[in-house]
């Protein structure tokens, strides 16, 4: 009978499902505007959605069940995938779409896999936008030989490509130092160059370990076999907020977890991901070049409802196509179906949707033009990116670097600047809408959308027809996969430019060591705090005495407070080892812990403020932008848990608002925004419905404090009134 057992454990282990997890989400807006209207993951890569090339690497390599978690847009995913040939009953491999739209990182995505239960083996993690011809099950393979064999603690395998410094495939935003243990595959030091000269800690680890290599060569793919424990530590530890982050974490406590990550080096397979417009444009020619085969037009695009033809110099047709005589397809060209390209034009390395209309004497370099896109006669484009429906009328000229998102109308006879991003209507901010209702269905006025309009230009200066608005990219310095400056500018400049205008930054003589001092400087002034104010004044747009109704604070406990923020957010401090500290600044400067409470979310404020002011020389005051928004909403679910810690009661909560209170007093550009701030906390669970009604119906005895709560109470009317209005609906349906 044993022999019988242990066979059938065997056979039981070799039908296991290989699984995958696609995030179909980047959580960044390296591609704004474009995606404010459709994914990354379903823009067209060579007239074919980026997702498809993801799940045609993953069924090329025997997967047999995947899941798509879609977070912004996600239901244009999820509707893509219904419609998709993986949902026909003889497909080999299950695709699985699911919404996650709370999920703001990759950290959050698995943490919603743990909860849910989803993954019962190894599995692959990847995401929605690479492009891949490799058999990732052969990695999947010597990942499992592994832990069941000598190493069983190996809880990740990172795949990597051998791509040389200037390899146009490769972002210098993912550039990466990597240190190898040379026997074992294992890796021992993971992070991004961003221009350093010296890094510290390879010379450590070479000194413990006998055989290592030093890699600078290598892309990281973004694609990793996981372990099942992989969501887990993800739950256990709520500041991985990315697989960088994770990697960073296990290697750091490597000793104290147990855990370590291996590293797989591919040389002659193909897997890049479009990380940026530069990756788009790279990735696209490899394409036509025919480095990702079997992913090719003819082939791969071939399969996606539209016959193509490939003939020489890599010129792949589709089925009717128009072509006047007179035009000329130089080489690196695909052409949609339904296309019509006017007589005397010259195309050459360009990919062409479906249905266009292009105009005659038309020159078209180095450009992506998607579905249904209107050229006028005349026109002169260079290394641009025209989305779906953009008009380009006659005799309009574009430098590189142009991107006209969807349903722009420039011309005719004017010339768009390089660089330029356009939209078909003004940008706006999310975060200033006055009206913001909090799920009420309130009407909002034209007056209140024009005020808010970012930056707005008027689109006569584009052209006497022209349908067009500047649009200006927020780098986010928290994105996914990044943590320095876009590199967009590097679409269409060569290697040698490139490297020519970095020299040119660093060539002021400023070393590394002095502007890591710089960034260290927090000026008082920033965080809310102003010495010279009076102490007996009274605010004439207030009407009260504004310090006579605010908490007295212990500054210099603020500022070593801030300190010790901006050092655990760089440092990636644990919660447990925070709370140590900011306890032990409670005993050192003897505040009481209200004092505590109180500073806590006004912290997470200026640590915004501080991420915001990295990099710049001088400091600028803080100011109710997106971005700061932004960054405070990701800063409060990153320190949920520790807030919690201190905010954990009425009483807490109490002392927490009227922080916040005080900050937005201090700092009159946040005054519309205690709504939001207040929201945000609510979201995370941190404050109570009955805690922040309990706040407004309060009375305060002094004058000074009256009128500040009679004056906070009005900011809050709205948000007030979106909580009583939600509890009524609860309650209602809960007696229905």
């Amino acid at each position: 009978m044993a022999p019988k057992v242990k066979t059938r454990n065997e056979d039981i282990e070799q039908d296991e499902f290989l699984q995958a997890v696609v995030i179909a989400d980047s959580f960044n807006i390296r591609f704004g505007p474009i995606t404010t209207k459709k994914p990354r993951a379903l823009l067209p890569l060579v007239n074919v959605p980026l997702l498809d090339y993801t799940l045609e690497a993953l069924s090329i390599s025997g997967v047999k069940d995947v899941y798509v978690f879609c977070c912004h847009l996600g239901e244009q995913v999820r509707e893509h995938i219904r419609k998709s040939k993986w949902q026909d009953g003889g497909t080999p491999m299950k695709v699985t779409a699911l919404m996650l739209d709370s999920c703001r990182s990759m950290g959050d995505v698995l943490r919603e896999i743990d909860a849910k239960s989803l993954i019962r083996n190894d599995f692959i993690l990847i995401t929605g936008d690479v492009v891949s011809n490799m058999d990732i099950s052969q990695v999947v393979k010597e990942h499992k030989d592994r832990i069941h064999g000598k190493d069983k603690s190996s809880v990740m395998t990172m795949v990597f490509k051998v791509a040389q410094p200037g390899h146009r495939s490769r972002s210098k935003e993912d550039d990466v130092l990597i240190v190898e243990e040379g026997e074992t595959k294992r890796l021992l030091y993971f992070d991004r160059t961003s221009n350093q000269s010296k890094f510290k800690k390879p010379a450590e680890i070479a000194l413990k370990h006998n055989n290592v290599i030093l890699h600078n060569d290598l892309m990281d793919c973004h694609i990793s076999i996981c372990s099942r424990i992989v969501p887990t530590l993800f739950t256990d530890n709520f500041d991985y907020q990315t697989r960088e982050n994770f990697v960073k974490g296990i290697l750091i406590n490597e000793e104290i977890m147990g855990f370590k990550i291996h590293m797989s080096i591919i040389h002659d397979k193909y897997a890049v991901r479009v990380s940026n417009i530069q990756t788009y444009d790279a990735v696209s020619k490899d394409i036509l070049a025919r480095w990702s085969y079997p992913l090719v037009p003819d082939i791969f695009g071939s399969s996606h409802g539209e016959r193509i033809k490939y003939g020489r110099r890599h010129v792949y047709l589709s089925e009717n196509v128009t072509l006047a005589r007179g035009c000329n397809l130089q080489k690196d060209v695909v052409v949609g179906s339904g296309t019509e390209i006017g007589c005397g034009s010259e195309i050459s390395d360009c990919i062409i949707g479906k249905n266009c209309k292009i105009g005659e004497n038309v020159k078209l370099k180095n450009s992506f033009l998607w579905d249904n896109v209107t050229v006028g006669n005349d026109c002169v484009i260079d290394t641009a990116l025209l989305c779906s429906h953009v008009q380009v009328l006659n005799n309009v000229k574009t430098g590189k670097g142009v991107v006209l998102s969807w349903e722009v109308v420039v011309g005719p006879n004017v010339t768009v600047a390089q660089g330029t991003r356009l939209m078909s209507e003004p940008q706006k901010d999310d975060w200033d809408d006055p009206n913001l209702s909090f799920g009420a269905d309130d009407a909002v006025s034209e007056k209140s959308l024009d005020a808010t309009v970012v930056d707005s230009h008027d689109p006569i200066k584009y052209g006497a027809n022209s349908k067009a608005y500047e649009y200006k990219q927020n780098v986010d310095s928290d994105d996914d996969e990044m943590e320095g400056v876009c590199l967009d500018k590097a679409w269409g400049v060569s290697s040698s430019e490139s490297e020519e205008q970095v020299s040119d930054e660093d060539s002021d003589g400023s070393s590394m060591d002095e502007m890591a001092s710089d960034e260290d400087e927090i000026d008082g002034r920033s965080l809310g705090y102003d010495e010279e104010d009076g102490e007996d004044m009274v605010d004439s747009t207030l009407g009260f005495n504004l310090k006579a109704s605010m908490m007295e604070r212990n500054t210099a406990f603020y500022q070593e407070l801030m300190d010790t923020f901006v050092r655990a957010n760089s440092e990636k401090i644990t919660d447990d080892n925070l709370t140590l500290e900011i306890n032990s600044l409670k005993h050192a400067y003897t505040v009481p812990i209200e004092e505590v409470v109180h500073s806590l979310p006004c912290i997470l404020i200026d640590l915004a403020a501080h991420e915001l002011n990295a990099g710049h020389e001088v400091r600028t005051p803080v100011t109710a932008s997106a971005q700061l928004l932004t960054k405070y909403q990701k800063n409060i679910d990153r320190y949920s848990t520790l807030l919690c810690k201190y905010i954990k009661n009425n009483e807490t909560q109490l002392a927490a608002l009227n922080g916040l209170g005080d900050y937005v007093l201090r700092n009159s550009d946040l005054r519309s925004k205690l709504p939001q701030l207040v929201n945000f906390l609510y979201d995370a669970d941190i404050l109570s419905e009955s805690a922040v009604l309990k706040w407004y119906n309060s009375t305060p005895f002094t004058p000074d404090k009256a009128q500040r709560h009679a004056f906070l109470k009005n900011l809050m009317q709205k948000f007030v009134d979106w909580l009583k209005n939600a509890e009524e609906e609860s309650s209602d349906s809960d007696e229905e």
